[in-house]
């Protein structure tokens, strides 16, 4: 049984940008930019120390021992790319732990740099918040913050950054076909006047929608209880929706014209299946 072996590594991919037109319009010049591609490439990847995994198609997959041995080569090759007609590369980098088998390379963290990599501009270098943690302490690298990127199947919070410093090109978020998160709660005027509705809405429906919660001295006082506002943000942000539900039971208690139950009461509710939205 081929043997494996498991070890840290700064994962690099790239993707030759319109490849897929240029093989439609002309198959031999897409063949023969391949070549090019190798012949021109894998001397400056041995240079970095580095290991040329495998030819996925137009892409590339390179594996280096250091981050910076990683980052340099990457550009490099970026600065060869340019002197070379249709080598349009992206490319992606990620650290992370890989499985070794058979000349290739597995894992979850190999999966991460593979989808940070149409995060780069076309000629640029798109890396994840592992690799940048490395680089802020480098002074002659810049970086630019593009956000979490969407990332099925992966068990790890990723972030991305783009290089901005050494002539690299920064990333155009319009021109990325890949998805972000949506980043985490922000107030704003609109949020306010979500709240401001949702509070009016609210009185206007207590005349007749309620809630009856048993109280010990069983008085004829209408009770009430104000559903909590689910949070549409990270998870994070939690704390703010269960602020703003706290605020708003604590502001209707005060007028002292019904009663209102607390937060406590109302988890101990099924609310799932009333209809709300």
């Amino acid at each position: 049984m081929p043997e494996s072996t498991r070890k840290l590594a700064a994962i690099v991919f790239t993707d030759i940008v319109g490849f897929t037109r240029l093989t439609a319009d002309d198959q031999q010049k897409a063949s023969d930019l391949l070549d090019i591609q190798r012949n021109e490439i894998k001397p400056i990847v041995e240079s970095h120390n580095g290991q040329w995994i495998k030819e996925m198609g137009d892409g590339l997959i390179l594996t280096f021992d250091t981050i910076t041995n990683a980052v340099k080569c990457s550009i490099k090759i970026q600065e060869k790319a340019k002197t070379i007609d249709d080598l349009n590369l992206r490319i992606g980098i990620h650290l992370g732990e890989i499985l070794e088998k058979e000349g290739d390379i597995i894992g979850d963290d190999v999966n991460v740099a593979a989808r940070i990599e149409p995060f780069a501009a076309p000629g640029g270098i798109a890396i994840s918040n592992k690799v940048n943690d490395a680089l802020i302490r480098e002074a002659d690298f810049t970086t630019k913050y593009l956000g979490k990127p969407k990332l099925k199947g992966v068990g790890q919070e990723v972030k991305v950054y783009c290089i901005t410093s050494h002539d690299l090109p920064e990333t155009d978020l319009s021109k990325v076909s890949a998805k972000l998160e949506p980043e985490g709660f922000q107030w704003n005027v609109m949020n306010s006047l979500g709240v401001a509705a949702s509070v009016i809405g609210l009185f206007m429906l207590i005349n007749f929608m309620f809630l009856r919660i048993g109280y010990a001295d069983k008085d004829e006082t209408p009770s009430i209880a104000i559903l909590p506002f689910e949070n549409k943000g990270a998870e994070a942000d939690e704390f703010y929706a269960y602020g703003i539900s706290s605020d708003l039971i604590a502001d209707v208690t005060s007028a002292g014209l019904i009663r209102v139950a607390g937060l406590k009461d109302i988890e101990k509710l099924d609310y799932s299946n009333m209809g709300y939205d």
